[in-house]
């Protein structure tokens, strides 16, 4: 990750008095970013990992997160059917007895960092000047209840995860991935891991198939076959991420 954010990110991190970590709920380790986390927890400052896009995760989905990070602060929300967001506000505000509050929000593209601050800010926003103790880029923007929003222009960068974020968090079309399969079998496991019925249920797969094995299966229920009869493996990634990002399967 290029050194130039990571300056940007410990001058959020001072000024803030929480951190709110944007997450997609259909993949939160995918989305995390432990660095950032661990920046965090050296300045003393706390994070809640805010899972996004709950609304399209399956239920048995959302018990595994409140299992799995039940030792964290966390939240469960919807930006784009408004769920969970007052709850949230109560949260953050519910930690603090004083009344103006600065939150950081960070989170990788495609994530909804940019819907929550909207749905938290009161619309208006503001970049600081140096003189006023932010450095330049940086956003301090009026929120709801007293909150005030660091943001950052730019992203978080992706790192070696780059190719499987984009094509999981459709940043980018599945037919222009340099390697799609990689990415559908990243998605398989997803599947496999947290609802693996849906693969059964809309294609007829064994999930208890390799990842390989059901990519493989599913180009040839859907007569994906190059000479010979080989499965086209890239078109069957392609076809599969395609559903995905439509939302026809739901982890």
């Amino acid at each position: 990750m290029k050194k130039g954010f990571w300056i940007v990110v410990r001058e959020i991190i001072r000024k803030s008095d929480i951190i709110l970590e944007v997450l997609d709920a259909r993949m939160p380790e995918l989305t995390r970013n432990k660095k950032f986390e661990d920046y965090a927890k050296k300045y003393g400052k706390k994070v809640i990992l805010v899972f996004n896009k709950a609304d399209l995760v399956s239920k048995s989905a959302v018990e595994i997160i409140k299992n799995r990070y039940k030792t964290s602060d966390y939240a469960l929300i919807s930006c784009k059917m408004f769920m969970g967001i007052n709850e949230l506000i109560k949260e953050i505000k519910s930690k603090f007895k004083k009344e103006k509050i600065n939150v950081a929000v960070i989170g990788y593209p495609n994530t909804g960092k940019s819907s929550l601050i909207n749905k938290l800010s009161k619309g208006g926003k503001a970049k600081t000047s140096s003189e006023s103790g932010f450095t330049k880029g940086l956003q301090l923007i009026a929120g709801k209840a007293g909150l005030m929003l660091i943001d950052t222009p730019g992203v978080v960068p992706y790192g070696d995860r780059k190719e499987i974020l984009l094509g999981l968090t459709s940043a980018i079309s599945p037919s222009k991935l340099n390697d799609p399969d990689i990415v559908a079998y990243e998605l398989i496991k997803m599947f496999k891991r947290n609802n693996p019925i849906a693969l059964e249920k809309e294609y007829g797969l064994d999930s208890k198939l390799d990842p390989e094995k059901l990519l493989f299966e599913f180009g040839k229920k859907r007569n994906m076959l190059m000479k010979k009869g080989v499965v086209d493996e890239r078109r069957a990634a392609i076809q599969l991420l395609t559903d995905w990002h439509k939302g026809k399967i739901r982890v």
